[in-house]
């Protein structure tokens, strides 16, 4: 592979994630620069079989680079990318072009050869579009209604680690300080305000700005996955075995009848588990079921990957 694709914010969470499964878009080492801030400047990380030491993502230059992959937000590595002419990709940039997702490798995303830059769709949204895109073609989604059950990890790793931190002090009889979630995380349920980035992505990528949506999020106290619960009401009947064919026969999806959890079902996997599919009484109309993953993974990482292989093969 001739052209250079750059990760920044290589030791985070996501990047990880994005890492185990970069080399199933053909990307090699000799291809791939890792960044990160400079205090972790030389630091070696697993790629492929091999290691790759990190680099200072402020002062490396990016005129070397074709794509960079910038799993999470920061204004200056956005600007050095576009002033070098690099196609940046990123879930965490600030803007109002539609966002990108690509279900598995056989799609093909509205993609434009002029724009500089890719805003793909944020965790949540990616985990819930696979279901969503799959079930509105069986019949049309009249009500959508959602609530996310968020671990730690979607502060990062500083989440995790405030999670971590608090927890070992309340079981010591220390006080638990707050300073990446708004109160104590530790032994407590946090509601949350929904962004309204995620209700417009939902919007935007299945194409129906007219059903009703009703979502809602709580910050749990648990390290990593995401549990989302969904009430969804058809256009017209729906017959639950057809649901359950429809949602069986997607990739990396996996039906199953009984208890799910994301630790038993989900950890570090890049599939999603769906269970409690069922149909409400005398509501022949409506479905409900839960969707349990690793959001990293089968959230971020099969869509940045997936982008990133149709933009090799398509574009660049």
């Amino acid at each position: 592979m001739d052209h250079r694709i750059a990760l920044s914010h290589a030791s985070g969470i996501a990047a990880e994630a994005i890492l185990e499964k970069l080399p199933e878009a053909g990307v090699t080492k000799d291809s791939l620069i890792l960044l990160d801030h400079e205090s972790n400047l030389g630091k070696r990380v697993p790629f492929a079989g091999g290691n790759l030491s990190l680099q200072d993502q402020r002062s490396f230059d990016l005129s070397s680079c074709a794509l960079v992959l910038m799993p999470e937000a920061d204004v200056e590595l956005e600007s050095a990318a576009l002033h070098h002419g690099c196609l940046l990709v990123s879930h965490a940039i600030q803007s109002d072009i539609p966002p990108v997702f690509i279900v598995d490798k056989t799609a093909t995303p509205k993609i434009s050869y002029t724009q500089t830059s890719l805003r793909l769709a944020g965790p949540e949204v990616s985990c819930l579009l696979p279901a969503l895109i799959e079930l509105n073609r069986l019949s049309p989604i009249e009500q959508l209604n959602v609530t996310l059950l968020r671990s730690a990890e979607f502060h990062g790793k500083v989440g995790v680690d405030e999670l971590a931190s608090q927890t070992l002090n309340l079981l010591n009889s220390r006080a638990a300080e707050s300073s990446v979630f708004q109160q104590q995380i530790a032994f407590n349920l946090l509601p949350v305000i929904v962004a309204p980035l995620i209700e417009s992505d939902l919007r935007q990528i299945m194409g129906n700005n007219s059903y009703h949506m009703a979502l809602q999020s709580v910050n749990v106290p648990v390290f990593h996955g995401l549990v989302a619960a969904l009430q969804l009401r058809f256009e017209s009947s729906v017959n639950i075995d057809d649901c359950q064919g429809r949602l069986k026969g997607l990739e990396k999806v996996i039906v199953k009848k009984g208890p799910a959890s994301p630790i038993t079902d989900c950890n570090q996997s890049f599939s999603c588990v769906i269970s409690g599919l069922e149909q409400p009484l005398q509501q022949p109309s409506s479905v409900q079921f839960w969707v349990i993953s690793d959001p990293m993974r089968y959230g971020l990482a099969n869509n940045y990957v997936n982008v990133t292989d149709f933009l090799l093969k398509s574009f660049l």
